[in-house]
């Protein structure tokens, strides 16, 4: 018999990322990843179709030229990036933007990179190069109850503007690789680092990221071992869920239409109690289907009744139910509002402890 639900995998394997764990440096990784690419800035023109009533004068002198029926002239102070060996542009910068090469943006790492310390994973980048990330292994394993889990670095810069260098802490559950949070502050787990540090603030801050994050995981074992003892009945569950998917407004209505039962009808979607309190048929599968991953979910069988079962119960779903791919599914899972959303469901499930 089929199992009803099936671990999706590591956001970063498959296609998204190159293997290189046989990699020692950053150097290597980049290379063998194809990701020894340069980028450049460049100025931006504006595409405008010829108005018979508008000025279709090209002065070439000024950069203006002409092609299938279009004008093209500079826009000042405006600018992108691109991959030079492709010619293919990233995004937009403003005209202070310093590109910062792959190479340079993740030197850094060596230092948390070797023997008794991190080991690279994959690496690899979203479309053409905008985005670009690399993931490590820490040295540890924490368990919960028995319960396996991994913990990863995820570095990542940009070239198209949005950001800085990005340091991720991302601890997994091996049994279902669930991605999870590592603390109730998102910020403890998520470093920022400017492009225009100084490479060797950054080559000395490698070692200190290391240790910091190896503190990461024994603190975040010793806070998920405190939702083992948070017990949770399944109302106790259904509440959790609707708490976290519906609007405050969405939840007040479905109690006040009725208390006693109102949140297990909309779980069973029932149709009136769905008519009366507005609540959408698309909201009302997420959360029918939360509560079954709770139930039937990939290593759920041995943590239901406690809050760590209801954790994964959201974490599942993100990482195992919803339907994304590739870049998508990892940038939300690691960098958007998939994480966004387990963060706010750890800090609400401690809540429970005092019910």
């Amino acid at each position: 018999m089929a199992k009803k639900f099936e671990a999706y995998g590591l956001p970063w394997g498959g296609k998204m990322g190159k293997d290189v764990t046989d990699c020692k440096t950053s150097e290597e990784v980049i290379k063998k990843a194809g990701l020894d690419f340069i980028v450049d800035k460049c100025e931006l023109v504006a595409k405008m179709p010829f108005n018979i009533h508008g000025d279709n004068s090209v002065n070439e002198t000024m950069g203006d030229f002409a092609h299938e029926g279009n004008i093209y002239r500079p826009c000042p102070n405006a600018y992108g990036t691109y991959r030079v060996d492709k010619n293919i542009p990233l995004g937009i910068v403003k005209s202070k933007y310093e590109v910062v090469q792959n190479i340079d943006a993740f030197n850094f790492i060596d230092n948390a990179i070797g023997e008794g310390k991190a080991l690279f994973q994959s690496a690899g980048c979203f479309g053409y190069g905008h985005k670009v990330f690399i993931t490590a292994k820490l040295p540890i394993s924490t368990t919960v109850g028995g319960d396996p889990i991994d913990n990863y670095l995820v570095f990542s810069t940009s070239h198209d503007g949005s950001g800085s260098i990005d340091v991720l802490f991302t601890p997994v559950r091996v049994w279902c690789l669930n991605m999870l949070n590592a603390g109730l502050e998102e910020a403890t787990a998520h470093i920022r680092i400017r492009h225009t540090k100084t490479a060797q603030d950054r080559l000395d801050f490698g070692a200190e990221m290391l240790r910091t994050a190896i503190d990461y995981a024994k603190s975040s074992q010793l806070l998920y071992e405190s939702l083992l003892t948070i017990k949770m009945t399944d109302d106790q569950v259904r509440d959790y869920i609707a708490r976290l998917q519906l609007t405050k407004a969405e939840y007040e209505a479905v109690v006040e239409y009725n208390h006693e039962n109102g949140i297990h009808k909309v779980f069973e979607r029932d149709w009136l109690a769905m008519q009366k309190t507005n609540i959408s048929t698309r909201k009302a599968n997420i959360l029918n289907t939360m509560f079954d991953y709770y139930k039937n979910g990939v290593a759920q069988e041995h943590i239901i009744g406690n809050a760590w079962g209801a954790y994964n119960a959201i974490t599942g779903y993100y990482s195992n139910v919803k339907k994304q791919e590739g870049e998508k599914r990892m940038d939300n899972l690691i960098f958007g509002g998939d994480r966004l959303a387990t963060s706010k469901a750890l800090n609400m499930v401690v809540e429970y402890k005092a019910a």
